[in-house]
């Protein structure tokens, strides 16, 4: 694409790095330094060549360290373009859109208000928490999805009478979609919490649809891998196969990984929207189309 440069940031270098491969564009690092307090430093490794910038940074943890550094880059890009595309493939603090209990402080409607200060032309995004948090962002904010590209992989991958699963009845439409793209199966576990204790329980709505059969656990983000690891123990007592989990974000805190593995998961599949072992499928492709629709 004629007149554009790619700025990537730490966080999604590699990601960065496609994205300039199918813009066909030139590919610039922003590089950081971080001094003894913490505070970090952002400086071009080059100067962008004018036209149209793409800065690109997922606010994967450390979340506040990379906000304020995707902000550092947008508003030196800014300096030399007119034209400032922010791509952020994951975007933190998107569940805390609207106040759940009184005296929250509605998180990422104070971070929109951020993009808009440093002048981001655009926001691109990938499988945000919720278009209330793409709303805050104003008209232009886009969000893009990966399923398409998650599907794709498994498509290739030689299972057994396959079956798509949500952990919970708020991601039905997200697996419905996947098990559409695949031609397979999907079902949605039915939680319930208890309103005395708080516990959570989990079950399947129809337990014989389980048997010897590969499950593909599909949700937006695995970040603890609490829901995951139940889901999984309760699949594997009905009698399925290998299972396996797909998500958009493997964000994997702490020991989330062994966690899930643990369960009985047998791979867990992400995007390069978060780097780390799970971030087996490119998401470029699908950004790039979006950014031609801005």
């Amino acid at each position: 694409m004629d007149g554009v440069t790619v700025v990537a940031g730490d966080a999604s270098a590699g990601l960065a790095e496609s994205l300039a491969t199918g813009l066909g564009a030139p590919l610039i690092r922003a590089g950081l330094r971080t001094f003894p307090d913490g505070e970090g430093k952002i400086t071009f490794g080059a100067t962008p060549e004018s036209g149209r910038a793409v800065v690109v940074q997922s606010l994967c943890p450390p979340v506040d360290s990379n906000l304020v550094q995707a902000l550092l880059m947008i508003a030196k890009a800014r300096e030399f373009s007119s034209d400032v595309t922010a791509v952020i493939p994951y975007m933190g603090y998107a569940r805390q859109d609207r106040e759940f209990l009184p005296g929250e402080a509605v998180a990422i409607q104070t971070i929109a208000r951020l993009f808009r200060a440093v002048d981001a032309s655009r926001l691109i995004v990938v499988d945000i928490h919720s278009k209330t948090a793409l709303d805050h962002f104003g008209a232009g904010a886009r969000n893009v999805t990966a399923i398409p590209e998650l599907a794709r992989h498994f498509e290739e991958m030689s299972l057994k009478d396959p079956l798509v699963v949500s952990p919970d009845a708020g991601g039905a439409a997200r697996a419905e979609g996947f098990a559409g793209l695949c031609g397979h199966d999907f079902i949605a576990l039915e939680k319930k919490r208890d309103k005395n204790t708080g516990s959570v329980s989990v079950s399947v709505p129809v337990p014989d649809i389980i048997q010897d059969r590969d499950v593909i656990l599909v949700d937006d983000m695995i970040s603890t891998g609490g829901s995951i690891a139940k889901a999984a123990e309760l699949l594997r007592g009905r009698g399925c196969r290998r299972i396996f989990a797909a998500c958009t974000h493997a964000l994997l805190v702490g020991d989330a990984r062994q966690r899930i593995m643990d369960a009985g998961v047998s791979e867990i599949v992400g995007t390069n929207t978060v780097p780390g072992p799970a971030d087996v499928v490119d998401v470029s492709g699908a950004i790039i189309k979006g950014m031609a629709h801005c």
